[in-house]
């Protein structure tokens, strides 16, 4: 590099340069591109980082989950049960959902079983549908109907996060697991 026709490293360090229409000493140049260069490095550094992990493949094989659903104060209307695999869709998307299920209620309770499940984290989510409209009704955003999500997970604000209701499903295996709606 070259500063008014001599190389860069020819100026004594107590000589002005002027640069960009400013003068600075050659210890000011050497500590800004000091800087400078260690500004870039980090930049690079964060940005070369590696990319968080796509989610890993599922384990082969598939199970059979049997969801058993409590706490109705009624038997009026139906269950509605969806079943995820990740957290797409999660909670409210059934058509991202890996299967749904209209269940009705008996005696307090809903049973369904779902088969041929992917073996790999999975999460349910449930309401109790009293008036038949496969929707979950609320009122200025608050639920009107009873819900629950696998792993007894729930949020003070809004609903859980599909890892705070994840559960695991082994090839081959058979889980029972129970929620409670409230």
């Amino acid at each position: 590099m070259t500063v008014i026709g001599q190389p860069f490293h020819a100026c004594p360090a107590d000589q002005p340069v002027r640069l960009f229409g400013r003068v600075y000493n050659r210890r000011m140049i050497i500590g800004s591109r000091g800087l400078a260069i260690a500004l870039v490095a980090t930049t690079l550094f964060a940005c070369a980082s590696a990319p968080p992990e796509p989610p890993g493949a599922r384990p082969s094989g598939t199970g059979r989950v049997e969801v058993t659903v409590t706490g109705f104060k009624s038997d009026d209307g139906q269950t509605m049960v969806s079943f995820y695999l990740d957290a797409q869709g999660w909670p409210d998307d059934e058509g991202l959902a890996f299967a749904t299920a209209v269940v009705p209620i008996s005696d307090g309770r809903a049973v369904t079983e779902f088969e041929e499940v992917p073996a790999g984290p999975f999460a349910v989510s449930v309401f109790h549908d009293k008036d038949g409209n496969r929707r979950l009704d609320t009122v200025a955003g608050i639920p009107s109907e009873d819900y629950g999500f696998s792993a007894d997970a729930r949020d003070l604000f809004g609903p859980p996060s599909f890892e705070e209701a994840r559960l695991e499903l082994e090839a081959g295996e058979s889980k029972q697991i129970t929620i409670r709606v409230r």
